[in-house]
């Protein structure tokens, strides 16, 4: 017999099935339910959401602060990022009945807010979530 040299038809076809089961898992691996794509959109969306929250309870402490100092919050100084959210301050620092409602773009967010208790005199922070 002659000494041949190369691969035979078999494993050849035998490669080719391999290649194709391993590309098949990784195109599953990348889209699908639980796929590398959907979970990165699922990220970038929380980190949206957490990043207006984020800015809203800044917001909010900027405005506590301000009222502490014995000072009415304006909202071009303590609360001026009007593209995420919208802004309430209303009330008279005299009398104590300041009141601040930021409530952001996003209606998934929930408002936060400032409000004085005249009971108890002391103010009461509801933070966004």
């Amino acid at each position: 017999m002659k000494n041949q040299k190369g691969i035979t038809l078999i494993a050849l076809v035998i490669t080719i099935i391999v290649l194709l089961i391993l590309a098949g898992v990784s195109i599953a691996m990348l889209s699908g339910e639980n796929g590398i794509l959907t979970q990165a959109t699922k990220s970038k969306t929380e980190t949206i959401k957490s990043e207006q929250i984020e800015r809203t309870n800044l917001a909010l402490d900027s405005c506590y602060s301000k009222i502490l100092d014995g000072k009415l919050p304006t909202q071009a100084e303590d609360a001026p990022d009007t593209d995420y959210y919208t802004v309430n301050i209303s009330g008279n620092i005299a009398s104590n009945n300041v009141s601040v409602t930021i409530t952001p773009k996003d209606s998934s967010i929930s408002a936060g807010s400032i409000s004085y208790d005249a009971t108890s005199k002391s103010y009461k922070i509801t933070p966004a979530k």
